[in-house]
């Protein structure tokens, strides 16, 4: 796993250890602390201590690639989990969630409560963040979004006031946070509210694409002393981010249940372990192949849906999620 700072890749490491476990297997869980080098010496050592199946969610997606292939020439099957490992042979197998389907539940989002399907026409200030440029995913998440809101900012309904807007979904790293780094976040937010937004200038929505985006967009809110919170999306239902959706400092998250990603994978591996061919029926090319993948549905989360989704779905609990 990348690191157990954000607590989504603590509860999935937690997951699948306990998912694999129960079928009886032996499982080594590691934790990278969000450095690339430290996660490819750990992919190594598994590899060398004759490690059967190797599930890796990457830091970096390119980088990550040359231990996988080490695992591949060890005799171990390697599986991606959540993030794809780009421009190598040596991956097996996919496991995540339908990735556009998460920037495009945050389009929607925006879309649905700036009342643009209804055909306000604004204009209305956006801000937009993507994720780690060196994230596979993230390119996918902001192709999701761009879908919904692209068309609506090359018609002037939606614009920002700090011009941090790509030209195309293929310039996406353009606007994306190092890392998924809170701070970093809270830092460009900063920035850019500094320099637009002060003059009393609305800010009506930002798109954050993930929780820790989220956390940095409403600290930095919190902090210049506004008298409301703009539309701001997010991804991973942490439980922080969840009480700030029931406070109304963050207006909603798309819950992607690593419960189910945990089972999803620990099923492969024992598909794979019996002989079997594991459920993989999409694919997602890295550059080098199609890697046979699984994706699982993600489910957009707000104020009104709390309950029945999280608390009522097990995934946390009412005192977790500040009700």
């Amino acid at each position: 796993m990348p690191e157990q700072m954000l607590e989504r890749w603590k509860i999935d490491g937690e997951n699948l250890k306990e998912q694999l476990e129960g079928y009886g297997y032996n499982v080594t869980l590691q934790y990278a602390d969000g450095k690339t080098d430290q996660q490819t010496s750990q992919i190594q050592n598994m590899a060398n201590n004759g490690m059967d199946y190797v599930v890796i969610a990457s830091i970096d997606g390119t980088a990550t690639g040359a231990a996988a292939e080490q695992v591949a020439a060890n005799g171990g099957t390697v599986i991606a989990y959540d993030r794809l490992i780009m421009n190598t042979d040596a991956v097996d197998y996919y496991a995540t969630f339908s990735l556009t389907d998460v920037g495009r539940m945050q389009g929607e989002y925006i879309e649905e409560k700036l009342g643009l399907k209804d055909g306000a026409t604004g204009p209305f200030n956006v801000e937009l963040m993507a994720g780690s440029p060196t994230d596979n995913n993230a390119r996918y998440y902001f192709e999701g979004a761009w879908e919904v809101l692209g068309p609506y900012f090359e018609s002037g309904v939606l614009q920002s006031q700090s011009g941090k807007v790509p030209a195309s979904v293929d310039d996406w790293q353009s606007i994306g946070i190092d890392n998924w780094d809170r701070q970093k976040a809270q830092n460009e937010m900063e920035n850019r509210i500094n320099s637009f937004y002060n003059d009393g200038t609305k800010l009506d929505a930002v798109l954050a694409q993930n929780d820790a985006e989220a956390t940095g967009t409403y600290n930095t809110i919190e902090a210049a002393g506004w008298d409301y919170y703009p539309i701001i999306t997010g991804q991973d239902a942490e439980k922080a981010n969840v009480q700030a959706i029931v406070q109304g400092k963050q207006s909603m998250t798309v819950y992607k249940d690593t419960r189910e990603l945990a089972k999803a994978t620990a099923e492969m591996i024992k598909a794979l372990v019996d002989g079997d061919t594991p459920e993989a029926p999409d694919t997602f090319n890295n550059g080098n192949k199609d890697v046979p993948s699984q994706l699982l549905t993600p489910v957009t989360v707000d104020k009104d849906n709390i309950q029945e989704v999280l608390i009522d779905g097990g995934y946390i609990s009412a005192e977790d999620a500040g009700l």
